[in-house]
Formats: C-alpha cells, sequence, structure tokens
C-alpha cells in the first residue's frame, strides 16, 4: 500500500478506490461442487437430490480462490501484469500509461499517469463486475489517507480507536 501511495504522491497522479459488489459471486468454479438443497427450495418429489454450483457463493472456501482467478484473467486480457512481489498488485505499463491497481479482495485502489486510462479500466471492468466508484481514496485496510495539496497523510488512528472501544478500554 506505502509504495502505491508513495509512487502516487511522487508523479503527482489520482488516486481512486473502487469497490466490487458481491466479488465472491463473480467466481467460476473450476472443480465440480454440490450442495444440499437450499431451505426453502427443497424439491419434495427428490429431496435427497443435491445441487451442482456453477458459480461460486459466499462461505464455499473456494469462492475466493474461484473470485480472484477470474479477476487476474480479467486484468491480464487488459494488457496488465501480475507482480511478481506481490500478487494483489497489477501493473500496465505501454505507450507512456503506467496504471497500479492494489487488490484487497473486493476493495481496489488505482494509480496512474492518465485519468483517460482510468476511466477505460473502470469501463472495461464494470463491464464484467458490478463495481462502484468510491472516488479519491479516503479509507483503506484500516490506513486513513487525506490528500494535503501534493502531499498524503497517512494514519491508522481511527483503526486504532475502533480496536481499543472494541475490546472495552477506552479511556
Amino acid at each position: 500500500i506505502c509504495l502505491v501511495l508513495s509512487i502516487d504522491v511522487s508523479r503527482g497522479w489520482s488516486l481512486r478506490q473502487l469497490d466490487v459488489h458481491n466479488a465472491f459471486l463473480h467466481g467460476v468454479l473450476e472443480e465440480e461442487v454440490y450442495m444440499k438443497q437450499p431451505p426453502g427450495f427443497e424439491n419434495e418429489n427428490a429431496p435427497s437430490f443435491v445441487c451442482k454450483l456453477d458459480k461460486a457463493l459466499y462461505g464455499l472456501k473456494q469462492a475466493p480462490r474461484a473470485w480472484y482467478s477470474r479477476l487476474c484473467h480479467k486484468m491480464q486480457t487488459l494488457g496488465f501484469v501480475p507482480s511478481k512481489s506481490d500478487t494483489s498488485l497489477f501493473i500496465y505499463n505501454k505507450l507512456n500509461t503506467s496504471i497500479f491497481v492494489l487488490i484487497y479482495v473486493d476493495d481496489i485502489i488505482v494509480t496512474s499517469s492518465s485519468n483517460e486510462a482510468v476511466t477505460g479500466l473502470l469501463k472495461d471492468l464494470n463491464a464484467e463486475f458490478a463495481l462502484k466508484n468510491l472516488g479519491d481514496l479516503h479509507f483503506f485496510l484500516g490506513i486513513e489517507v487525506k490528500r494535503y495539496g501534493n502531499n498524503l497523510h497517512i494514519s491508522q488512528a481511527k483503526y486504532a480507536a475502533d480496536l481499543v472501544k472494541r475490546v472495552g478500554l477506552q479511556g
């Protein structure tokens, strides 16, 4: 995260945040997975039948892997290269345009040398996944980000305060 933020600041780029709605439901299963008939949808004529899943569901152990696999494939078809040191970072670097995309499950941050390239990327991703453009980055993985001119201030004060409150140690 700090590397992507430092690239953004040092080059004066914009920093955007995206959220993928129901990310795990976008994953396509590569293996056969069966489940009991869901409550309320049981077939009374065949109560012992099971359902074969084609797509991932929340709570399924394979769901995160299926989602990441589909997203990774999409990013690569768009010309992105996964980082060798961080599998959540995708890099696009062609024709004087650079884009860095950092993914954590269904939260995505994007920084780029070109706002037009980001708009095109969002259009391509939104065609396949339900995205919500959250605008400028404000909060990511417990890190609060505030922009002051060309500088960023990052803090985990809110995260720490929430943690102290959750365990009942405030004051």
